[in-house]
Order: structure tokens, then C-alpha cells, then sequence
């Protein structure tokens, strides 16, 4: 009965509601990709070198991803709409941080603030729609909700390059404080409090505690994998993913045995679920991680500033505002299984088409086909993964569905990263290897050390034509500048085989949505 008049009469505060929950998303994703950009430039304010600068984007990305199930849960128990407010604060009062940073690891430090804030933020907006909306609206909602995040994800270069260029670096921070003030305005009117009533008000504390250590150790090996003197083999990286498996399974016997989990394994049992998981995991690393070595192509390769190529990104991006909408109400009618299956499908093959690039005297409109085909993928998997995702489960207990769902995105493009980046460092060097050694204007006696020292400074320094570090001590050498073209030529050819391991990846997702999601998983009217 109740269900019912709500049906009749529904609360037209939802849909500020959904504003505010969007207005937070919005700037919890946009910082993932808006510092990209903004890298040179600090670097050369705090002259910090490399492994340093790294941190700006990886101390973000680690606390984000780490935190998400705890806070998510933390949320089905005390409220929702409280840790949403403040994931708000933290993220603001973290901004404003970055912006105020002294030095490089002030910055790293405050970035991890950013990130606390933005995983509340992430994990209870899917969880906060899940129980504002209900029949068709949710599915507009989630439509909204994904264009939103495709759009964040895909701009951040093109808002990053503005700001920086036209302001300066501090402004990507700054920008946050009065889209936080509005956002947390918003929710404490218009968002409605929800909670999981059946939980123990008890925290898990073995649960926090193991699943922290699984996620830390995961990403972190993930993302040092690519580090200078590591590889998939190295004792380092072997004890961190052995550390992550080993408390993954440890997790898992300790909740089994618990009647208020933090997160309950048996959730995977629903087949649709996992499969909404493997969706949003192969999206993520098959695509979101691909944009950073987009972003050295366009910029590196071919030369483009960070505002022109985030222009150039607009033409995947475009597509998310467009098509979430009507991504959420197919949904409806056709239901979510042949939408994801259909757009990883989609975004295999335009990823599969960026392989072109290679081919001689390209140049980035040789792209655009597939840039344009990305998009209509992009924006229409978003929301049908996070409706599967919340609609699989009971709303009590929606707040751990959807933290687990941004872990495995969050897990995929830290694994994408590090997967795509061991492919294109190993073809690099194989490439400069074959092609140096059958130099004849090089004496070869010296072949080898250049060889050496090209194959160190690496493809970033490579699709720059060795304008980066690592080539000061071979520039003046007989033969420079057909070097340089080899490192170009290396870069390119190697990004090929990137770009056809992001497409396998996709369609990978694409066969796996397809078979586990399940019409008859779905709960109509969701207890």
C-alpha cells in the first residue's frame, strides 16, 4: 500500500536530490583525470622527479579504491545521506589542501584526503538513487547518473588543460570548494536518509581490517608493477598480490561466519551481480585506463597541448551527456543484459579500430571513426552496469552492492594501467632492439649502449622523439635523428598492441555480461 501512494505521489524533491548526488560524482571522477594534465606544471614548480609526480595520481587512486567497501557500508548502517555529507567535506577541505600544498608530498598527502572523500561520494550516490527512485525513474536516474560519470571520466583533460593554461595549477583544486558547497547544500534538503535497519550497528572490525589489507595490496602492487627494476615476477610485487590473495580468502572464510558482514560473499551467488562486477571491471580497464595513453599519443606523438587534446577527447565524451538518458530508459524496455553486452561489444571494436594510428603518415583524424564509436559505447554501458548492480540486490543492504561494484572499476583501471603498460614497455624495447641493431651510421660498439640507454628513458621519452629524460647522453651521437624516429615509430607500433589488448579485454566483458546476467535475477519489488 505504501509502495503504491509512494508510486502516485512521489516526492518531486528526488530529482534535486539526484542533482546533488550527481553534483558529487562529478567532481569525485573528474579529479581522477583533471591532474593529468596539470603534471608538467607541478613537476616544474616543486622540481620533483618522477616517481614523486607519480603519487599525485596513484596516492588518490589507492585511498579511493581501498576505502570504498568500508565506507559504503559504513553508510547501510549509520545513513546514507551522512556519509555522502561527509564524503562532501573531506573531499572539499582536501581540495582546498592540494591547492594550499608547500611541497610534492604535502600534495601526495592531501591527494589521499581527496580520495577518502570521493569513495563515500562514489559508492553511496548509486546506493542513494537505488533508494530514492523507484520502476522506470530509477532507470532515467541511473541514465543520468551514468552520463555524468562518462562525461567527468572524459573531460577531466579538457577542464584540466583550460584551467591550467588559462589560470594555473592550483585552480584544478580550487574549483572544487564552491561545486562542494552547492552539492552539500543540496543533499542536507532535498537527499531523504536510508539505512539497513536488519544491521548490527557493530563495525566489523576483522572485516575493515582484511579487506583494507586485500585492496591495499592489490592496487599497490598494481601500481608499482611498472616501476624502474620491477616486473610481474619481482619479490616486491609477488608478496603484495600473494598479500592480497591470501587476505581475500581469509575475508571471505571470516564473513561467511558472521551474520552482519561487512561484505557478504554470498552476494556473488547472484550470477547477474557478478556479472555487473566483471562488466564494470573490463569498462574500466579496457577503456578508462586506455585514456592515459590516448592522452601520450595526442600530446607526445602528436604534439598537441593539454587544452587541444582535451578538445579532441569531447568527441568521445560528447556522447555521454547524450546518450545516459536514453541508455537508462532502454533499459526499461529492453532490459540492461543485451545494453552492456552490446556497448563493451561496441567498445571493443572502436578500440580494436584505433589500431589504424599506426599506419604510415597518420595522423589523429584517423581516429575520429573510432573515437566516435567509443563514445556511443561509453555512453550507454554506464548506467545499465549500475542498474543490474543495485537491482540484484535488497535495498538494506545496496550501500555494499554498490561499493563492491566501484571497487571492481576502481581494481580494473589500476590493473588496466598496469597490464597495458607492461605490454607497451616489453614491445617497445623489443622494437628499439631489432631496429637500432641493423643501424650502419652507428659504429657497433655503440650500438648496444644506446640501445640501453633508448630502452630506459622508455616509450613515454620515445613518443616524445628522446626530448624527455634519459636521452641527454646519446643526442650529440652520429645517427640522433634517426634514432628519434625509431623511438616514435616504437611507440606507435608498440600502441597498437595496447590497443589490441584493451579490445580483448572489452570483449572479454562483453561475452561474460552476456552469459551471467539473468532477467529472473532482478528483484521487481525489492525488500
Amino acid at each position: 500500500m505504501n509502495q503504491t501512494l509512494h508510486n502516485q505521489h512521489p516526492d518531486p524533491k528526488r530529482w534535486f536530490a539526484l542533482a546533488a548526488v550527481c553534483f558529487g560524482l562529478f567532481m569525485a571522477l573528474l579529479d581522477v583525470t583533471i591532474v593529468n594534465v596539470a603534471l608538467p606544471t607541478i613537476q616544474e614548480e616543486f622540481q620533483s622527479d618522477f616517481s614523486e609526480l607519480e603519487w599525485v595520481l596513484n596516492a588518490y587512486t589507492l585511498v579511493f579504491a581501498v576505502a570504498l567497501i568500508t565506507v559504503a557500508r559504513l553508510g547501510d548502517i549509520y545513513g546514507r545521506k551522512l556519509f555522502f555529507m561527509l564524503g562532501l567535506i573531506v573531499f572539499s577541505i582536501g581540495s582546498l589542501l592540494c591547492a594550499l600544498a608547500p611541497d610534492i608530498m604535502s600534495l601526495n598527502i592531501f591527494r589521499g584526503i581527496q580520495g577518502l572523500g570521493a569513495s563515500a561520494m562514489m559508492s553511496l550516490s548509486m546506493a542513494i538513487i537505488s533508494t530514492t527512485f523507484t520502476g522506470k525513474e530509477r532507470g532515467i536516474a541511473f541514465g543520468v547518473w551514468g552520463s555524468v560519470s562518462g562525461l567527468a571520466t572524459a573531460i577531466g583533460p579538457l577542464v584540466g588543460g583550460i584551467l591550467v593554461e588559462k589560470i594555473n595549477w592550483e585552480s584544478i583544486f580550487y574549483i572544487n570548494l564552491p561545486i562542494g558547497l552547492i552539492a552539500l547544500g543540496m543533499a542536507y534538503f532535498f537527499i531523504k536518509e536510508s539505512k539497513d535497519n536488519q544491521a548490527s550497528k557493530s563495525i566489523d572490525l576483522w572485516g575493515v581490517l582484511l579487506i583494507t589489507t586485500a585492496v591495499f595490496c592489490l592496487v599497490f602492487g598494481l601500481i608499482e608493477v611498472n616501476q624502474p627494476q620491477l616486473d610481474w615476477t619481482s619479490p616486491r610485487i609477488l608478496a603484495l598480490l600473494g598479500g592480497s590473495l591470501v587476505s581475500f580468502i581469509v575475508f571471505i572464510l571470516v564473513e561467511l561466519r558472521l551474520k552482519s558482514p561487512m561484505v557478504n560473499p554470498r552476494i556473488f551467488k547472484n550470477l547477474s551481480y557478478s556479472g555487473a562486477c566483471i562488466a564494470a571491471f573490463c569498462l574500466s580497464a579496457g577503456v578508462y585506463a586506455l585514456f592515459f595513453y590516448l592522452t601520450l599519443l595526442l600530446q607526445n606523438y602528436f604534439g598537441y597541448t593539454a587544452l587541444e587534446t582535451g578538445i579532441r577527447f569531447i568527441t568521445i565524451s560528447g556522447f555521454a551527456l547524450i546518450l545516459g538518458p536514453v541508455s537508462g530508459i532502454l533499459s526499461n524496455k529492453i532490459g540492461t543484459k543485451p545494453l552492456i553486452s552490446g556497448a563493451l561489444a561496441i567498445l571493443s571494436v572502436a578500440v580494436f579500430m584505433m589500431t589504424v594510428v599506426s599506419s604510415e603518415q597518420s595522423t589523429w583524424t584517423a581516429l575520429i571513426a573510432a573515437f566516435l564509436l567509443a563514445g556511443i559505447g561509453n555512453g550507454l554501458v554506464n548506467p545499465p552496469i549500475s542498474t543490474t548492480a543495485v537491482d540484484t540486490v535488497p535495498n538494506r543492504i545496496v550501500g555494499m552492492a554498490s561499493g563492491v561494484n566501484n571497487v571492481s572499476r576502481q581494481i580494473g583501471i589500476a590493473f588496466g594501467t598496469a597490464f597495458l603498460g607492461a605490454i607497451l614497455s616489453n614491445q617497445y624495447v623489443d622494437a628499439i632492439q631489432n631496429k637500432i641493431s641493423g643501424l650502419k651510421a652507428i659504429p657497433e660498439n655503440a650500438r648496444q649502449e644506446i640501445i640501453d640507454g633508448v630502452s630506459a628513458a622508455g616509450p613515454i621519452a620515445g613518443s616524445q622523439g628522446l626530448q624527455g629524460p634519459g636521452s641527454e647522453q646519446y643526442q650529440n651521437m652520429p645517427g640522433f635523428s634517426e634514432i628519434q624516429n625509431i623511438a616514435k615509430t616504437a611507440f606507435v607500433n608498440s600502441l597498437d598492441q595496447v590497443f589490441i589488448a584493451a579490445g580483448i579485454i572489452l570483449a572479454i566483458g562483453a561475452i561474460l555480461s552476456l552469459l551471467l546476467i539473468r532477467k529472473s535475477d532482478f528483484l521487481n519489488d525489492k525488500a
